[in-house]
């Protein structure tokens, strides 16, 4: 007789989310991040230099792991083209482009971290992914900013209509108050997203100062988030 084994947890939401690249990618930033934050936490508190090399070896060694297409940003960029609102259009494709110009780069920078070649200017590449990614977030960010207020601007008719339309016709109205109030929460979000991960870059730049203690923690903040969304996204109930 044969007895069928049962996992007593469901793991078809974890094997779905890891399927995708987006929720890997999200995994192994956060852990990138959180090491970033380890390291310069335990040379704080007196670790030993080979404790705190190992995590700074497990962030550089996710970072370079962490590659994705720019031909993917290209393709959502022409895609955008077909985007009725201006603005959005104009701010989704500088998001798209200035996304696959950041990752062209970083694709030289990998190959120069793993020594495959070495570039004579690779300071001057890095700095320049920095610009691409921060103007990508940038554009994302005034996407987000121009979708709230459309956003509210869609709330005081549906709340005007409420007031004024027949009992019988208010459920619809609630309905839709309910749906705007969603899409408000997740464009929300969104902004805070951006809003951190715009830190990240403007350090690098030389924009801001702060250290790697803060870095790592807004990286390992924003990558929850961010796993958040796509684990929403990939296990949304039909």
């Amino acid at each position: 007789m044969s007895t069928a084994l049962s996992l007593p947890i469901n793991v078809q939401p974890w094997l779905k989310y890891t399927a995708t690249t987006v929720g890997r990618d999200k995994i192994y930033r956060g852990v990138q991040y959180f090491s970033r934050f380890l390291a310069w936490y335990l040379l704080r508190q007196g670790a030993t230099k080979e404790t705190v090399a190992r995590f700074n070896n497990l962030k550089k060694t996710l970072g370079l792991s962490r590659k994705r297409k720019p031909v993917e940003h290209i393709e959502n960029a022409v895609k955008a083209t077909s985007v009725k609102d201006e603005f959005l259009r104009f701010s989704t494709i500088g998001k798209q482009l200035a996304y696959a110009g950041y990752l062209t780069l970083d694709g030289i920078i990998f190959i120069d971290g793993s020594g495959a070649y070495k570039f004579k200017n690779i300071k001057k590449y890095s700095e320049l992914a920095s610009r691409f990614w921060l103007a990508g977030i940038v554009f994302g960010f005034l996407g987000g900013l121009y979708k709230t207020r459309q956003i509210q601007i869609r709330r005081e008719v549906a709340a005007r209509g409420l007031a004024h339309s027949a009992e019988s016709e208010k459920s619809h109205a609630r309905t839709e108050l309910k749906a705007i109030a969603k899409e408000q929460y997740s464009v929300n979000k969104q902004l805070l997203q951006d809003g951190l991960d715009m830190l990240i870059p403007a350090t690098g730049l030389g924009y801001l100062s702060l250290d790697d203690g803060a870095i790592g923690l807004i990286g390992t903040a924003t990558a929850i988030m961010g796993a958040q969304s796509q684990w929403a996204k990939v296990n949304k109930k039909a």
